[in-house]
């Protein structure tokens, strides 16, 4: 369900919804490299490795937008945290990411709000995991 708008209370425990289209070139890989994450010394004399992976904080800026995107007509009120982000694959150039989010649990907690907890998986265009994590996220309630 692409573009779904979820309300707290029609969130279906156990969907999996999946979402997103991020794309990596070699050149955005390259610039996030310079700007955000320097190579390590060992990979500066080493021309084989010059094709970088991407690397975990991009991984994780693409997700995060990809989420942003998804999401930003839901009712969401706050994000409260993340939890056990793990890495599994290198993504490289040519990759094309996804994210596949499942509503784990639900608590109301007042009237007007809730607490959604969700597991959400970076997939490759293989359908191979490159990063997990779980989040917590206060979402307004449907009124009457």
């Amino acid at each position: 369900m692409r573009g779904q708008t979820w309300n707290f209370d029609d969130i279906p425990l156990g969907y999996v919804h999946v979402f997103g289209a991020a794309p990596l070139t070699a050149e955005d890989i390259a610039l996030f490299h310079a700007r955000f994450s320097p190579p390590l010394p060992l990979t500066a004399d080493q021309p084989e490795r010059a094709a970088k992976p991407a690397a975990q904080a991009h991984i994780y800026a693409l997700w995060s937008r990809m989420l942003w995107e998804e999401t930003k007509d839901w009712p969401v009120l706050a994000r409260l945290g993340q939890d056990a982000l793990r890495w599994y694959k290198t993504a490289q150039a040519g990759d094309v990411l996804s994210v596949r989010l499942e509503f784990l649990s639900k608590q109301p907690v007042a009237a007007d709000r809730g607490i959604l907890i969700t597991q959400h998986e970076v997939m490759n265009q293989n359908g191979e995991l490159v990063m997990a994590l779980m989040t917590r996220t206060v979402m307004a309630r449907r009124r009457g």
